[in-house]
């Protein structure tokens, strides 16, 4: 069966610490370092986003939403045959395995991840 739930919500942040107590204030998350410029939070042991530090921030580009897919390639294609088109082509996210940004024809972006094995 395929997978299309939402696996992800990435919050862009201009300070990730002040971000990073804010919600922990909100939602009582916890949080863990990912990179240098992104912290992933969840709940318990259930994940369910992450704070991307990020120096231009516009009003309407956050949060962005992901989707776990069986195969990011064939969703790019399949985004463009309904008149979507690929804002980010198949990139890989280190040890995570590779996604790629499309756009419905609104200019909506949609992220998708194919997880590694």
């Amino acid at each position: 069966m395929a997978k299309h739930h939402i696996c992800h919500i990435e919050f862009y942040v201009s300070d990730i610490p002040r971000a990073q107590a804010f919600y922990q204030g909100m939602f009582d998350w916890t949080f863990r370092a990912f990179t240098d410029d992104m912290v992933v939070f969840g709940s318990g042991d259930q994940h369910i986003g992450g704070l991307m530090k990020s120096d231009d921030i516009r009003t309407g580009n956050s949060p962005s939403v992901w989707f776990e897919v069986d195969d990011v390639e064939a969703m790019a294609a399949k985004a463009v045959s309904l008149g979507g088109s690929v804002s980010a082509p198949k990139h890989e996210v280190p040890h995570v395995g590779w996604a790629v940004v499309v756009a419905d024809y609104d200019g909506n972006a949609v992220g998708m991840v194919q997880f590694a094995a």
